[in-house]
């Protein structure tokens, strides 16, 4: 393992520690926020207040997947050039980065139609309360598949860390 004062060595575990976060952050709102949501009483327009609330809130998440991500690539192109192990790196980058597209694909249909749906909204798009529920059922199943995105990105990261 190269020296721990490294800047190159405080820039990986940087983007190490951000993927690993990244995914907990993932991880607690499909297992516990939004398990919480569903199991509440409310009425529709609470019901997607809440899960509204909690998906501002967690919009940190593919920014911060995207930095992380092209600080991996800068290390795999480091380590690249001075003939030390960089793949890990490079596919630590490109594990952070499949958060983006994947929620293009999946997910953004479901936050448009949630969203559509809020009171105030031009465009607004009834849903009865079952179908509010299933909808964030759906998007917090969906979001459990974007917890070893990043997970295996600081996997790579770790692994490259310690074996470059």
């Amino acid at each position: 393992m190269p020296f721990l004062s490294t800047p190159l060595t405080l820039s990986a575990t940087g983007s190490i520690v951000s993927s690993a976060w990244i995914s907990g952050g993932i991880g607690a709102l499909s297992i516990s926020t939004i398990p919480a949501i569903l199991q509440s009483d409310a009425r529709t327009d609470r019901l997607v207040g809440a899960w509204h609330t909690q998906f501002s809130r967690s919009l940190y998440i593919p920014s911060t997947a995207v930095v992380a991500a092209l600080n991996y690539f800068y290390l795999a192109y480091r380590y690249r050039s001075v003939g030390r192990e960089w793949r890990g790196y490079a596919a630590a980058g490109a594990a952070n980065v499949l958060l983006v597209p994947f929620t293009l694909m999946f997910i953004v249909g479901i936050n448009n139609r949630l969203i559509a749906s809020m009171s105030g909204v031009r465009g607004l798009e009834t849903l009865s309360n079952a179908s509010a529920k299933q909808l964030i059922k759906r998007w917090g199943d969906l979001n459990v598949y974007r917890i070893f995105m990043p997970l295996a990105g600081a996997a790579l990261g770790l692994w490259n860390l310690l074996t470059g």
